[in-house]
């Protein structure tokens, strides 16, 4: 556990159990707390410290009633265990009150404050000791702030507030007495963890039954997209991931962090391995070292079908006669994040007649691309935008001449609108020398431990059906 997370939740503790456990403010007990608590920072660090290796700090604090408080601060106890001994942030619940109240639009500390009965002097005290701490502004709306009353006494004001930015960490602001502002990060642990999905019905099935959050699912699809055409799933297709998940109390928390995955089709795998270059640069490369996210994606959307293919002559379904359809159409919910299947620049962000909402991006001398029918363009996209692999740049819609919600994607090369499906794009060179040996000893490390995961089901028979199945 790192020594600032010690250091914190000590002095944090000291400073509840003046109050929780000790009856009169001139007892002995009280007179330590406060001296501890007003000692300089290293040698609080330096108590904190020693507290720790002292099984009898309960005692020597003469606190009697509090033992699953000092549990908490010394991170021997879980979330689940205090809350079963009736605890919460280590505040004993038959003492204290926790009312919970979600940010709404428009509020700030200070007021809500002033109406819990604080003077604009101890408001500006609290906010002057959370710099460097906890930036006060980065309050988020509908996340909840909980008031911690004291049940006994005739003080109606609240004692402290907890915030939960995120599930690593929490801030106590206290209230009572000399306020102050603290941040308590939770010890994590890391567990290594696998996936497994075989296509029997679809590939929602086979993510569902997998267990894959949807972050990681992303994460999959994103490495292999280059490789594997995730439109035309088959039944029989089978995949493995091998990631990493943060736990906080127990709970898994956080996206996980994929470290290899493998998708197996007709017999042939697509590899995608996590390798950290010397450079500190993380990227995720393919079984001969090249970079698994190619320089074009397959499709400008995730989770979505192809309801329209490039063609000379098709039958317009507005205007009811055949004339060209110069690009792919993928259908989508509306609303659905549109992404730039490449780098490169902005060029149009407009409206059409025909088109509705549209963004052209422009990639290197040879390749350009066309998203239409949005719904609203992503924040920061106008002509001249600079746009990222990946970045969204807008929203499904039905704008234009569409007849439900979809985008369609058109690609240029040299000028000329081509199929991208039946094009032949470049490919990234494979790293080499000193980088692709280090690459292969990662590589082969992550290797023996996907072959190592079994398939919860057999694989499909050689005989099963190769019909395609919706994604």
């Amino acid at each position: 556990m790192p020594l600032y997370i010690c250091r914190v939740s000590f002095t944090h503790h000291l400073r509840l159990n003046p109050t929780l456990s000790v009856q009169t403010e001139d007892s002995k007990t009280v007179r330590w707390l406060h001296i501890i608590r007003n000692l300089p920072h290293q040698t609080s660090l330096i108590i904190g410290l020693a507290a720790l290796g002292i099984a009898g700090v309960v005692a020597v604090l003469e606190i009697k009633s509090d033992k699953t408080a000092a549990a908490l601060a010394l991170g021997e106890m879980d979330a689940s265990t205090a809350a079963n001994a009736g605890y919460r942030w280590a505040f004993p619940l038959n003492q204290f009150t926790v009312e919970a109240h979600p940010l709404q639009r428009g509020e700030a500390l200070g007021l809500l404050l002033q109406q819990k009965g604080f003077s604009a002097q101890q408001i500006a005290a609290l906010v002057e000791s959370s710099r460097g701490i906890f930036d006060i502004t980065s309050l988020r709306m509908g996340k909840p702030l909980h008031f911690v009353c004291r049940n006994k006494g005739n003080d109606p004001k609240p004692w402290f507030i907890v915030y939960e930015p995120s599930p690593y960490e929490y801030v106590v602001f206290h209230l009572h007495d000399q306020p102050c502002v603290e941040l308590i990060k939770r010890p994590v642990t890391v567990e290594a963890r696998t996936a497994v999905g075989e296509i029997k019905t679809n590939f929602w099935q086979a993510l569902t039954e997998s267990g894959l959050n949807d972050n990681l699912a992303d994460a999959m699809i994103d490495v292999l997209a280059a490789s594997v055409d995730f439109y035309r799933q088959k039944v029989g297709d089978r995949f493995k991931v091998l990631y990493e998940q943060d736990f906080v109390e127990g709970q898994p928390v956080g996206a996980g962090k994929l470290l290899a995955a493998v998708y197996e089709r007709d017999g042939k795998a697509y590899y995608a391995f996590r390798f950290k270059r010397e450079d500190g640069k993380t990227e995720y490369y393919d079984y001969d070292g090249r970079p698994a996210r190619k320089a074009f994606l397959k499709a400008p959307v995730k989770y979505s079908r192809i309801s329209s293919r490039f063609s000379m002559r098709r039958l317009h379904p507005i205007l009811g006669y055949h004339r060209p359809h110069f690009g792919t159409d993928y259908a989508a919910p509306h609303g659905t994040p549109i992404i730039a299947v490449a780098d490169g620049v902005v060029t149009e962000a407009a409206y059409g007649s025909g088109n509705g909402r549209y963004v052209r991006i422009r990639h290197d001398k040879v390749y350009e691309t066309q998203y239409l029918h949005m719904s609203g363009f992503a924040a920061g996209i106008r002509p001249g935008a600079r746009v990222v692999q990946g970045q969204t740049i807008g929203y499904v819609g039905s704008t234009g001449l569409a007849t439900g919600p979809h985008v369609c994607f058109r690609f240029w090369k040299n000028g000329q609108q081509v199929d991208h499906l039946r094009l032949h794009l470049p490919q990234p060179e494979p790293i080499s020398g000193a980088l692709l040996e280090a690459f292969n000893a990662e590589r082969d490390r992550l290797l023996e431990r996907l072959q190592a995961i079994p398939y919860h089901t057999p694989s499909a028979p050689a005989d099963a059906p190769d019909d395609d199945v919706a994604p």
